[in-house]
């Protein structure tokens, strides 16, 4: 049977341990608190690993409030120091909110953009986080006009029916959005460690189609992850490319370990339509990397056309 621990207490050690980890049990030992609050403690000790799910097999192994999460629900022997809120691509719900207040005042000056509190996230969100490698992200509602000088900006006039194309503009939302490295399409190895497609037993992202992605593939994610099921998508080429620039940013100037999204020769697919029966496609460094915006067709499973998932909180 499944029992709560808590560990790693200011006050030194101690144990409560109750037979399921439910919210109703642990109002009990934590006193009168309505659910909201639970939910928000409870989520938030998971994430800075102080709570977790265990069995009873288990539940003699001691959890060392020294030794950080290898990924949120389990803990690593020697462990290097723990990550901090932007160590790794990582940014911590906490702190997400002056986090990107104090990055959208340095980029696009202060006061700006007023970053909003970030909604409540499930426990199964938080675990989601880490261990399929998103990154919470709040998106401002600006024109491309406004972005920052060092950004670059699809290069929408490069293709032959602009006029054509869906646009999306940014409008302001808490996203999470996958940090997985986008790699060359005739890389042997794929894209690393993807534990997402490992849970979805997929050996692969390229030969996709966007009908795949649209037709189920999205919500057998957004159902693994926890995230809501109408707002797991694929990004617009609008966000994706606002991410790519962001990604190169936080790199630089923030020390976070997050990919270069233009520079390697591979495609994502996007949400935006091309007529009815095309779908834009981005990112390959030979055609402009995070400038690009090519199209195909929805139906069709490309050798070097992938996909990143985003969703909207």
């Amino acid at each position: 049977m499944a029992c709560a621990r808590f560990s790693g207490m200011p006050e030194g050690p101690e144990d409560i341990r109750v037979r399921k980890a439910t919210l109703a049990q642990v109002a009990k030992l934590l006193g009168k608190l309505d659910s909201g609050e639970i939910d928000r403690l409870m989520a938030q000790a998971i994430i800075e690993g102080k709570f977790r799910i265990i069995t009873d097999a288990s539940a003699s192994v001691p959890l060392d409030p020294a030794s950080p999460p290898d990924h949120v629900g389990g803990y690593r022997e020697n462990a290097a120091a723990p990550k901090t809120s932007t160590q790794e691509g990582f940014v911590m719900p906490a702190t997400a909110q002056a986090f990107w207040q104090g990055v959208w005042d340095e980029l696009l000056g202060i006061g700006k953009i007023v970053v909003q509190p970030l909604p409540n996230l499930t426990p199964k969100q938080l675990e989601s986080l880490d261990k399929y490698g998103f990154l919470l992200v709040r998106i401002p509602a600006i024109i491309e006009e406004q972005y920052p000088s060092s950004f670059v900006k699809p290069a929408w006039g490069r293709h032959p029916n602009i006029q054509s194309i869906e646009r999306f503009p940014l409008v302001g939302d808490w996203i999470v959005v996958e940090t997985i490295a986008k790699p060359h399409y005739d890389d042997p190895n794929g894209y690393p460690d993807d534990r997402l497609m490992a849970t979805l037993m997929r050996s692969s992202r390229f030969n996709t189609s966007h009908d795949d992605l649209t037709g189920g593939l999205l919500a057998k994610i957004a159902k693994i992850t926890g995230f809501p099921k109408k707002g797991t998508r694929l990004p617009t080429v609008e966000e994706w490319n606002f991410i790519g620039n962001l990604f190169n940013w936080l790199r630089e100037n923030r020390g976070m370990n997050l990919p270069d999204l233009g520079s390697t020769r591979s495609w994502e697919w996007c949400q935006n339509t091309l007529d009815s029966d095309y779908r834009l496609i981005v990112g390959y460094s030979e055609n402009g990397g995070l400038a690009d915006v090519h199209d195909a067709w929805r139906g069709a499973r490309y050798g070097d056309i992938s996909f990143r998932v985003l969703a909207v909180l």
